[in-house]
């Protein structure tokens, strides 16, 4: 008897315990990273915040965990010396962007159509380069 009920509590103790692991892919973040409207192409959806990344030049845009753009960059000054890039924090990525054409604000980021990274410049337009503290480097 004891053991009928020993055992009855285990196996209900098990269905509980297993049902939130169930739906723990669900809860993970919010918003899935997957197909946004202002997304590029060759973009990374396995991109991490701070985490090394190759693709400095080319293609560079990423997406983080949570659905935020990330953007591949080389991160001068480094000690110890590392060869490879970073994901950083990028501005509000706009699509693909011909060179010139009229972008919505400054301080927003775009794709060339040949995967290079463009930064709107408000009177200028979509200009290929980025931009850091030291300032705009023109590609």
């Amino acid at each position: 008897m004891i053991r009928a009920l020993f055992g009855a509590v285990a196996i209900a103790g098990a269905a509980l315990a297993a049902g939130p692991a169930a739906g723990a892919d669900d809860l993970s973040y919010p918003d899935k990273p997957g197909r946004y409207d202002n997304d590029v192409p060759g973009m990374n959806y396995e991109a991490h915040l701070a985490a090394p990344c190759t693709n400095m030049e080319r293609f560079t845009f990423g997406r983080g965990p949570g659905g935020e753009v990330l953007q591949c960059r080389w991160i001068e000054n480094q000690w110890p010396p590392v060869y490879t890039g970073f994901w950083v924090a990028s501005y509000e990525l706009y699509g693909v962007q011909e060179i010139g054409a009229p972008c919505p604000k400054p301080q927003a980021a775009a794709q060339h159509p040949d995967g290079r990274p463009m930064l709107c410049l408000g009177a200028q337009g979509w200009q290929p380069g980025f931009f850091t503290r030291e300032g705009f480097f023109p590609r």
